[in-house]
């Protein structure tokens, strides 16, 4: 089978009739959710690590779910974030999303690894409350609500998750400018070694 590539910010795939049990209530509401977050899903599930031939399918088994629990969605949470905790739960019971090492580049020392590479070094839920916070600015209150976790969790999480990215990235352990409570983007606080695109 042919390997395809999704583009993270071009994913146009729109949903066949067949693809959910539409009712006429849910309809409006579930296809104005896929066409605003349908391109985020599918790069997010490529983020968490699921391979680009299974991207397009995933996303329909994520608006599936979306579609059937819609009326169960955490008021606090935004659509983006509850959205997020609903494609984890799918790819992570469906695909090993482990961690995984970083590997040293043959004939560089030290090169630095790209976003998806460091990324891939975190645990799964770690990687998707990160990528929710810091690449796509979701507020840490939003985060907790939609994958029911309790502020602090979160914080704490994400302050794990910024000590490997220092520590991946070489940059200084010290205090970064602003913290995860102000709850802006914490990591343009650092010194930026790669562009967050």
């Amino acid at each position: 089978m042919r390997d395809r590539k999704s583009s993270r910010g071009a994913y146009q795939h729109p949903a066949s009739e067949e693809s959910f049990a539409w009712t006429a209530f849910d309809r409006a509401m579930t296809e104005a959710i896929y066409r605003q977050h349908a391109p985020f899903v599918a790069g997010f599930l490529a983020r968490l690590g699921v391979a680009s031939r299974y991207i397009d399918d995933e996303v329909i088994r994520v608006f599936s779910e979306v579609h059937r629990r819609a009326a169960c969605a955490p008021t606090a949470a935004s659509t983006k974030a509850w959205v997020a905790a609903v494609a984890l739960r799918i790819a992570g019971r469906r695909y090993h999303l482990g961690k995984v090492e970083l590997a040293a580049a043959e004939g560089q020392a030290s090169r630095d690894p790209s976003v998806d590479e460091f990324l891939q070094t975190l645990e799964p839920e770690l990687r998707a409350i990160f990528i929710l916070f810091e690449l796509e600015a979701e507020p840490s209150e939003s985060i907790a609500a939609a994958f029911g976790l309790t502020l602090e969790t979160v914080h704490e999480r994400l302050h794990e998750g910024q000590r490997e990215f220092r520590r991946a990235y070489g940059v200084c352990d010290a205090a970064p400018a602003r913290s995860v409570e102000d709850d802006g983007l914490a990591l343009p606080a650092f010194v930026d070694p790669v562009s967050l695109v």
